[in-house]
């Protein structure tokens, strides 16, 4: 007796409907076939008109009565219910476009991270695929407890789907990154050699600096802002021994990229591993930790009690800042950003010393 031991269709078929296909095909009688099985007619009858499913024992009755492997009809049986939830949530689906709306799924569709649809339900599923979620509501519910962990100012202002897209990008991408183990001496050390580079361009920079930052356990990543966001970096704790960095390279000048990559260091070496940190340089209203972070940015770009010094002159003029960056061994711009922070001089003033970095970051 040959055994039919694939089925791949297109679509899916009901069991039922196969089954009867083949009572007829061998005019047998469904009367007949049910007493053949030992099952009632009724439910024979049921089964061939799709109102019901059969279960593993009447499969195995089935394939001794027609000779159709019990493993092909389970199959179909399974291929069916799939094909029926899908449908039913592809239809649910169908009816979030509101909820689609909250997201930058254009950007995503931009970076080859969704595909383009017109089909509402195709880009939310995509959505779902992406953040590994099984629905809307859920999304909902993960994502607002995840976003709780933020330490972040009060009158910070950004879409949490924005962010956590953002975020989302950022984790993926670290998941292809080899960190070795994090260890905080490492790390220490690794950011003494991070500081000489400030000196350096982006392209020149941006190998080493990755480099240092896996070797100490962290994956640095590197992805461009999304329209409506005013992020700088984010901070998180992938595993207990893996951190992420990720920043959006905001402002695109090396005077916010190295305050802000120092920053979010500041939070892997200071504070709690289970929270997460976003941070916006231009808050006004910040917590005591991202005042910490700040300190620990600033102490590590330049000596204190050097650049109080320098402040004390109240030479600010363009070989100054030079002369004195050079003696410090950072880049003028870090210095002139500084100044402008701290008032003391003019936001206009001396940006010409700053490095400016490409207007558009290749997402890698």
């Amino acid at each position: 007796m040959n055994y039919l031991n694939q089925f791949n269709p297109d679509y899916a078929i009901h069991p039922g409907v196969y089954i009867e296909e083949i009572l007829e095909a061998r005019k047998m009688k469904k009367s007949d076939f049910a007493e053949r099985c030992g099952i009632s007619s009724k439910t024979i009858s049921q089964i061939i008109n799709k109102k019901v499913l059969f279960s593993a024992d009447a499969a195995v009755r089935f394939e001794k009565v027609l000779g159709v492997n019990a493993d092909l009809l389970m199959n179909m049986s399974t291929s069916y219910q799939m094909f029926e939830i899908r449908e039913g949530k592809k239809n649910e689906l169908k009816k979030k476009a509101e909820w689609l709306k909250k997201f930058p799924y254009k950007e995503l569709i931009k970076f080859n991270i969704i595909q383009s649809s017109n089909d509402i339900s195709d880009l939310a599923n995509s959505l779902l695929d992406f953040f590994n979620v099984s629905s809307p509501s859920i999304w909902d519910e993960y994502y607002s407890n995840k976003a709780i962990s933020f330490r972040k100012s009060k009158n910070y202002k950004s879409s949490l789907h924005s962010t956590m897209t953002w975020l989302r990008i950022g984790e993926k991408l670290s998941e292809e990154i080899e960190c070795k183990n994090f260890n905080i001496g490492v790390f220490k050390e690794n950011l003494k050699e991070i500081k000489k580079l400030t000196k350096l361009s982006l392209n020149k920079f941006e190998p080493e600096i990755k480099k240092l930052c896996n070797d100490s356990g962290v994956a640095l990543v590197l992805i461009p802002e999304f329209k409506g966001m005013r992020i700088s970096g984010i901070t998180e704790w992938l595993t207990p021994k893996k951190a992420l960095i990720l920043m959006s390279l905001r402002y695109k000048t090396n005077d916010h990229f190295w305050f802000t990559f120092f920053h979010e260091a500041g939070h892997i070496i200071l504070h709690n591993k289970k929270d997460i940190f976003i941070d916006g340089i231009d808050n006004k209203d910040i917590s005591d930790i991202e005042k910490e972070a700040d300190v620990f940015a600033r102490k590590t770009l330049i000596n204190q009690a050097n650049y109080d010094k320098f402040v004390e002159s109240k030479k600010f003029y363009k070989n100054n800042i030079v002369k004195f960056a050079n003696q410090n061994n950072i880049a003028p711009g870090i210095i002139v950003g500084m100044l402008q922070h701290d008032k003391l001089i003019n936001y206009s003033w001396h940006n010409n010393l700053k490095e400016k970095f490409p207007l558009q970051l290749k997402l890698k």
